[in-house]
């Protein structure tokens, strides 16, 4: 009969080799799948965007500014227009301070929000906004006087009602249902709505700024729907670097009910 003393195990004495060896091949398969289990978790999770909130240290840009529907400023690069979405501290539109420099040159303080090719301004008051010549430190000079808005056409766009801050980087994730309430309450304040449609083959993500059709605000009347699926139809506009989809009547009353 084989000698089986090597492979039995009493607590107050030395572990045998065999069980030893045993013990430590399970712990590394079970280490091996756990590890396994995280990375194929974790790579299945949903990106939560590429969006940077750059608190660091504010940035001071210079441009035109206009108000409706929202605040924006345009500036002249040699890249052609680049437009920042403006809004303020907190869950509220920029529209309060930005009214009285309507179509005015001005220089803009405030933290740099981005994601892809959007940019937002986040200021905290109106002293954030000078008249540009007052300004001895700009990132960018222009000498816009007007930006003309360009009419693309009807469409019919299907994608996620979001608010654009949150989404553009002061949160990850800013859209999916876990961000539905945030959203409503960043909408409600008047923050530019925005409907992103995503390409599904490529993942792409393509933004389109929401208007009314008088060419107001859209914040409040879509604030309800934040953080779900819709379909919109309306007039594409293009202004600066900005496409807006200026919802047509029906569209009107359908988001009213």
């Amino acid at each position: 009969m084989a000698d089986q003393r090597d492979s039995f195990f009493v607590g107050y004495l030395k572990m045998p080799t065999a069980l030893k060896r045993f013990y430590v091949l399970v712990s590394l398969i079970i280490l091996a799948l756990a590890a396994l289990t995280s990375f194929a978790i974790a790579n299945a999770q949903k990106s939560a965007g590429t969006g940077v909130w750059q608190t660091a240290a504010p940035v001071t840009v210079s441009g035109l500014l206009s108000v409706s529907p929202y605040p924006v400023l345009h500036v002249e690069t040699e890249a052609g227009i680049e437009s920042h979405l403006m809004v303020m501290t907190g869950k509220f539109g920029a529209d309060a301070f930005a009214s009285a420099h309507h179509n005015t040159q001005v220089s803009v303080t405030g933290f740099a929000i981005q994601r892809g090719g959007w940019n937002m301004l986040e200021i905290a008051s109106e002293t954030d906004i000078t008249p540009a010549e007052q300004s001895s430190s700009t990132q960018e000079g222009s000498a816009l006087s007007t930006v003309a808005a360009r009419t693309l056409g009807p469409a019919t766009l299907t994608g996620e009602i979001i608010d654009s801050k949150c989404f553009l980087g002061v949160m990850k994730p800013g859209a999916g249902p876990v961000h539905r309430a945030c959203a409503e309450v960043c909408l409600l304040g008047g923050i530019p709505p925005m409907l992103v449609v995503e390409d599904s083959s490529t993942g792409d993500k393509f933004g389109y700024i929401v208007m009314q059709p008088d060419g107001s605000s859209a914040s409040q009347l879509l604030a309800k729907r934040a953080a779900t699926q819709a379909t919109l139809s309306g007039e594409l506009i293009q202004q600066g670097d900005l496409l807006y989809l200026q919802l047509d009547d029906t569209q009107l009353a359908a988001n009213s009910q």
